[in-house]
């Protein structure tokens, strides 16, 4: 009777179900923020996101390994309200498919304007430090470099600001309005002439130059603050 009583509780014992437990939102976010990132190559940035509509509910075995894949990412690349087609995996087989609505944060450490700055101040005078900030909604990225001389800022721009590539300009050697000498070079024969800048332009810059001599217009890679080399 009791080798009966013990076989039967055995039996009982190996048909109980494995122990289980549901994927927190705390797991998951982080989880689909990983698998994006991935994704869609941000290499430079941190991408941070919150659910602007409830996840999934998944059970999942207490020992399984979760993990999730993306199916599709938004066309245009991060942006500040996203979707995106996900599949969560439990030791790599598939739980489910969802599409997830995020608001999104992409946090870079980037170059800050500390007070105001004027038009054409040179970077080495420009007050600027490294702060890490949410910059996901700038479309034409941020400036990076090493503040120097050789560079000046395009326009006047207030204290707080990211400095983009478009605040940023190599400083001219050469003005409009100029005298300069410029150079061809045909085969063996280099050839000399007074040439007019027509613009700006800083050494390895393409402006616009006029022959002193025939009126004539021309283009000229700047060498240096006197030199043009005409193309």
């Amino acid at each position: 009777m009791k080798h009966i009583f013990l076989t039967v509780l055995l039996a009982g014992a190996t048909a109980l179900p494995a122990a289980t437990r549901q994927v927190s939102d705390a797991e998951l976010l982080p989880k689909i923020g990983k698998a994006l990132t991935e994704a869609m190559s941000i290499k430079d940035g941190e991408l941070l996101l919150e659910s602007t509509r409830p996840l999934p509910k998944v059970t999942v075995p207490n020992d399984a390994v979760v993990r999730v894949n993306i199916l599709a990412i938004p066309p245009t690349g991060p942006q500040a309200f996203m979707r995106a087609q996900y599949e969560v995996l439990l030791d790599d087989q598939r739980a489910g498919v969802w599409i997830g609505f995020f608001r999104a944060q992409l946090i870079r450490e980037v170059w800050i304007t500390q007070a105001v700055a004027n038009r054409h101040m040179t970077l080495d005078e420009v007050p600027l430090a490294r702060k890490k900030v949410n910059v996901i909604s700038l479309r034409t990225g941020v400036w990076e470099g090493k503040p120097e001389d050789t560079l000046r800022l395009t326009q006047a721009i207030g204290a707080g600001m990211v400095l983009q590539p478009r605040h940023v300009q190599r400083k001219p050697v050469v003005f409009r309005n100029q005298m300069i000498q410029g150079t061809y070079q045909l085969r063996a024969l280099s050839i000399r002439m007074e040439v007019l800048a027509l613009e700006d332009g800083a050494p390895g810059d393409f402006i616009r130059v006029r022959n002193k001599r025939s009126s004539k217009e021309l283009r000229g890679l700047v060498i240096d603050p006197s030199t043009v080399r005409i193309q």
